[in-house]
């Protein structure tokens, strides 16, 4: 009995896990092609939380990423953080700030309207 709804509530988790994989991967693309349209289905028609979620965490996630992978290997290579890695820490400040910039200035125009 139990192992019938294990089973059966790994099957739904599957499921879902493919359509928001889906449905992220559509919304990414149309975000890069036609931004204004995009993002005005995703936020104002839809209304999809959980993609508004998915994209705005893959838009940081790189950033995150990377700072932790390097605060981790450079305590465990070093012991401390080197002076030099904050040139790398402004590059990928810049970069994300460019990405949400992009993000934040098409949901600016949307709102706009």
């Amino acid at each position: 009995m139990i192992k019938k709804r294990v089973k059966k509530i790994g099957e739904l988790m599957f499921l879902i896990t493919i359509r928001q994989s889906w449905k992220l991967i559509c919304n990414l693309y149309n975000i890069i092609r036609e931004p204004f349209l995009a993002l005005k289905k995703l936020i104002i028609k839809d209304k999809d939380k959980s993609q508004i979620f998915l994209v705005g965490l893959m838009a940081i996630m790189p950033a995150i990423f990377y700072i932790s992978a390097r605060i981790v290997w450079d305590n465990y290579n070093y012991g401390y953080i080197p002076a030099s890695v904050g040139k790398i820490f402004l590059i990928i400040f810049v970069i994300e700030i460019m990405i949400l910039g992009y993000l934040g200035f098409w949901i600016w125009k949307i709102f706009r309207k």
